[in-house]
């Protein structure tokens, strides 16, 4: 038989009670075009018939679907980081991460992979470390809408906000391996930060890594009463995300994310981060106005960018 010489992908899946949506997730993962895939799942004290789905599926996929041990984890971070240090890359061309509920579009994996590829990237600067890209929010009713996340990227964007949906994220094994060494490692604060997603893209960016994100939407994103996030838009997401600064929560996690963006750095960002610690952890009048000052560097939707102006100003951050 002639080994395939097509590249292979590892797809990181975590499931809690999804057994509604899993299936057709499955499937349009499987039978991504162009790539040769194979499926690691984590399940978090599933109780609604998923282990039952997903030992079908391992036993009918010729080994391409495996399944972890199945735990308690508590939440959709801790599960997938679970997963992340459990993975084992080895042999594979990049790693993938896949929520239970989301559809993907066919040639997804092949053309971010195609990204990946290109030795000196799409603007000649070097290779990129990692892509994700825009996705198409659907509803049951038949709504759709496109949830763009491809703004031009700032210099300090990664230390207030992900890429986009971690569902759309692929990671060269070096970036990956970069991010499963800190939540390996004993003496990090990698593994308390708020969102696998967000710690990912930040990792990479913080240590020197060039991260594309895909105007073309790569992933149905399906919305429902139990999204972790959804689509981060319209007034019940504002007012979710308002109380979350308001109460502490948000500036909290962009510390973590600092704090563990610090471990490691590269020459150029140190210095960035390390301002940007100091402000996040004291905080008075004169750090609010000097990060309002600097808005522009922190988040790549212009209205964002006021958003979070008027936060710090007011003094509700």
């Amino acid at each position: 038989m002639t080994q395939s010489t097509l590249p292979r992908i590892l797809v990181l899946l975590t499931t809690h009670n999804g057994a509604a949506f899993l299936e057709e997730q499955l499937d349009s993962v499987l039978s991504q075009r162009g790539v040769d895939v194979d499926v690691l799942v984590s399940d978090d004290a599933s109780t609604d018939g998923t282990g039952k789905i997903l030992a079908r599926y391992a036993a009918a996929a010729g080994g391409r679907v495996r399944v972890l041990e199945p735990g308690v984890f508590g939440s959709a971070t801790a599960n997938f980081f679970r997963i992340m240090r459990d993975a084992d890359v080895a042999g594979y061309d990049a790693v993938g991460f896949c929520d239970q509920d989301d559809v993907w579009v066919p040639g997804k994996l092949e053309r971010h992979f195609n990204v990946l590829a290109l030795p000196n990237g799409l603007d000649g600067r070097g290779a990129y470390w990692a892509v994700s890209s825009n996705v198409t929010a659907f509803t049951a009713a038949g709504e759709r809408q496109l949830v763009v996340k491809n703004q031009l990227q700032r210099s300090a964007d990664y230390m207030f906000e992900s890429a986009g949906p971690g569902s759309t994220f692929l990671l060269r094994p070096e970036a990956f391996a970069l991010v499963q060494r800190r939540l390996l490692a004993p003496d990090s604060v990698a593994d308390a930060t708020a969102a696998h997603d967000w710690l990912a893209y930040a990792l990479v960016r913080a240590s020197g890594g060039r991260w594309f994100i895909d105007g073309e939407s790569s992933v149905e994103y399906r919305q429902h009463g139990k999204n972790a996030l959804g689509a981060n838009e319209g007034l019940s997401q504002y007012v979710r995300r308002f109380r979350s600064i308001a109460n502490g929560q948000f500036r909290r996690n962009a510390l973590g994310i600092v704090e563990a963006c610090l471990e490691v750095a590269s020459p150029a960002e140190r210095g960035r981060l390390e301002w940007m610690r100091v402000r996040l952890e004291r905080l008075n009048y004169l750090d609010r106005l000097r990060l309002a000052r600097r808005v522009s560097e922190f988040r790549r939707r212009r209205r964002d960018q006021l958003a979070l102006a008027g936060t710090l100003v007011l003094g509700l951050f």
